[in-house]
C-alpha cells in the first residue's frame, strides 16, 4: 500500500478525472487477475489518494498518469515508500 498526499485538501469535486483514471486502473487489473485499487479520502488538514496493489512498484502508467493530473490540477503531493498490508487471517 502506498498513498499521494495532497496539501491543502481539495473539495471531491476536483477529483472527476482523477477518479476515472483509478476506476479503470482498477479494471484493468482484475482483467490480468492483479490487485491494483486506488480511493481518495478527503480530510480535514489533507487528501489522500490511497492504493493498494499486489506489487509496490509506482512505475505503472497509473501512477505517471495520476501525477501528471495532479500536476495540472496545480497540486502539490508526497507520496510515502510502499508499505506491506498483513495479510487476512482465516
Amino acid at each position: 500500500m502506498y498513498a499521494y498526499q495532497i496539501e491543502p485538501p481539495q473539495p471531491d469535486a476536483r477529483f472527476h478525472k482523477i477518479k476515472a483514471l483509478l476506476g479503470k486502473a482498477h479494471l484493468a487489473a482484475r482483467r490480468a487477475a492483479r490487485m491494483w485499487t486506488g480511493r481518495i479520502v478527503v480530510e480535514t488538514r489533507v487528501s489522500h489518494i490511497l492504493i493498494v496493489s499486489d506489487s509496490p512498484s509506482r512505475l505503472r502508467a497509473v501512477n505517471r498518469a495520476l501525477e501528471k493530473e495532479l500536476k495540472r490540477l496545480g497540486l502539490r503531493f508526497l507520496v510515502n515508500e510502499p508499505v506491506p498490508v498483513p495479510a487476512e487471517r482465516p
